[in-house]
């Protein structure tokens, strides 16, 4: 089908194309174009030769990204009715592209299109209706040196105060009323200073209709990468790629919040299994976030469940599923489903003490805690214990004193949410009908490996560790490394719970602003890039060196003679990038 080119390469190509004609840059993405996402937006000072500047003043540009192979005209240009509006007011062949015009009215405004999506299909139309809105087309593509060439092509765009300016000047010329050069800058800067005045109502105005991701602003209620939604649309093996493909296709229209959405996909899922997806964390995580440092898990857990779906699919001719069946509830994509929905479950368990313990220092001024959970009791009478003798053995572990104490630290002392969600989830599927033993187990193995309070002990890195007993149990060192190719779900698990950060919301993360940049599949390897921003350069820093730091790690314990994965972060604010291969 040949190759398509990622968001951030058809950026950075429009970056250079602009830097080389004198351009100024904004920061992609950056906070103060809030509440819109603007990826690139450019500027310059002009003298008077320029045709749109009479005397010299600054030409703006906003450059959209469309990495589409296939452009359907009817997903940019689409007819919009505001009911709540007296009239029913109707816009007909809305489009981002539009709202920019009016959100830089000085600005000319383009589509970056990959040549690609040129040559295929009806793509006149799409160019008919950018010529009617006066939208400007940049094309890109890879010329014999491997370089990405930019031009520019018809239409040429025109910024909305030049167009206003232009038709105000026409009519009243047609009438017999010509302007002078001074009059004419004088309606244009009426035009722009009333378009500004308006502006306010057209950006704020509460809850409006018209709320496209690539317009509005990412708050609570869009948290869900992009990036993410967009490959769902690409997925081809995976038995479940329907419902997938079908919330990439509605996502952008659905009004919903991102927790209820994301929600029934995963109870839609889980139903093929004849099970119901426990909902608890929605109204727990809004208590959880009064703890600074905590972030999101419920929206984090599906972006995974995203990420790693797009992986199994791309590769899953070449994964290693002699493990697995090929029938429902037997398959390594069922695996897949249960181990990365289900990780984080019992996170709050783990918060519990914590929380707790905050709380009645606050309400009651006492130090200790009343409500400590303890958990040996239930531990013992509900069956626990027989669930761990199995996740031991998923986990290849034998049982014995120094093991044993592994399992009763991580368990009932540090309330490890990784061990508890395994546990629970053996539990919770003691009489699943749909789902396989072995497909349960594996599901089980991941979540209870992908924490590193876990995975480090096992395989001796972690460094944390004061028990001696733990030390002791570490240095036995039972899961050295953990190639992809041996346990795809258990590395896959850890591999996207690390990348995942886009959206991740928690009062002591707000100025970390992750954000999935790409994912792709490539001569047999799995390409993703995650950059950081934020307006404080120490912050995003700190943010862009502790995940590089946490990939390090991960790519020492999984690493194996084969490269599955090539993934590279950025720092947004120096420029810095680094890539690791696992």
């Amino acid at each position: 089908m040949g190759e398509l080119y990622s968001k951030s390469e058809l950026m950075e190509a429009v970056k250079l194309f602009l830097t080389k004609r004198g351009f100024d840059l904004a920061q992609e993405y950056d906070n103060i174009f809030d509440p819109a996402r603007v990826p690139i937006f450019a500027y310059k000072d002009v003298d008077g030769k320029n045709v749109n500047i009479d005397e010299g003043g600054r030409e703006e540009i906003f450059v959209d990204i469309i990495t589409e192979r296939r452009i359907n005209t009817e997903d940019y240009f689409r007819d919009r009715e505001f009911g709540k509006s007296m009239d029913r007011l109707r816009i007909e062949n809305a489009s981002s592209a539009q709202f920019f015009r009016h959100y830089f009215p000085n600005a000319k405004i383009y589509w970056a299109v990959p040549k690609y999506a040129i040559n295929n299909g009806n793509f006149k139309t799409f160019i008919g209706e950018c010529n009617a809105q006066k939208i400007g087309i940049l094309e890109i593509h890879k010329n014999k040196k491997n370089k990405f060439v930019v031009k520019e092509r018809k239409p040429i765009p025109i910024s909305l105060i030049d167009e206003k300016t232009s038709t105000l000047v026409n009519e009243l010329g047609n009438n017999g009323v010509k302007l002078t050069s001074s009059q004419i800058r004088l309606v244009k800067s009426l035009l722009a200073n009333n378009n500004h005045d308006n502006l306010s109502y057209l950006v704020f105005y509460p809850e409006p209709l018209y709320k496209a991701s690539d317009i509005s602003v990412r708050d609570y209620t869009r948290n869900i990468s992009r990036e993410l939604i967009n490959r769902m649309s690409e997925l081809e093996n995976i038995s479940y790629k329907d419902t997938l493909i079908n919330f990439s296709k509605n996502y952008f229209t659905m009004s919903e919040d991102d927790y209820i959405i994301a929600h029934k996909v995963t109870n839609d899922l889980w139903k093929k299994y004849d099970l119901e997806f426990p909902i608890l964390h929605k109204d727990f995580e809004q208590i959880l976030k009064l703890d600074p440092r905590y972030r999101d898990h419920f929206l984090h857990a599906f972006q995974v469940f995203l990420f790693g779906a797009y992986v199994i699919d791309k590769m899953y001719k070449e994964l290693n599923i002699s493990r697995y069946g090929n029938t429902n509830g037997d398959r390594i994509e069922d695996a897949w489903i249960i181990a990365s929905t289900y990780h984080d479950f019992n996170y709050t368990i783990q918060m519990f003490d914590e929380w707790t313990k905050e709380f009645f220092k606050k309400a009651l001024f006492i130090n200790n805690n009343p409500a400590s959970l303890q958990l040996a009791g239930p531990y013992v009478k509900e069956g626990y214990m027989f669930n761990t003798k199995r996740l031991a053995r998923a986990l290849e572990i034998e049982l014995d004193k120094l093991s044993l104490e592994f399992f009763y630290n991580r368990i009932l002392d540090i309330k490890n949410h990784a061990i508890l969600s395994g546990l629970s989830l053996l539990k919770y599927l003691e009489n699943s009908g749909k789902l396989s033993e072995r497909v349960i187990d594996s599901a089980a193995r991941a979540i209870t490996l992908h924490d590193y309070a876990i995975w480090g002990v096992l395989s001796g890195q972690g460094s944390d560790i004061e028990n001696d007993a733990i030390n002791q149990f570490k240095s036995k060192k039972i899961l050295r490394n953990l190639p992809f190719g041996k346990d795809p779900i258990s590395c896959l698990l850890i591999i996207s719970d690390n990348i995942q950060e886009e959206g991740r919301v928690g009062s002591k993360y707000t100025n970390n602003r992750a954000q999935l940049d790409l994912i792709n599949y490539k001569d047999g390897k799995i390409v993703a890039e995650l950059s950081f921003n934020s307006k404080d350069l120490a912050d995003v820093t700190k943010a862009y060196e502790s995940k590089r730091k946490e990939l390090q790690e991960v790519r020492k314990f999984l690493g194996g003679e084969r490269i599955y994965f090539n993934i590279t972060i950025k720092n947004g604010g120096t420029g810095e990038k680094s890539t690791i291969e696992m």
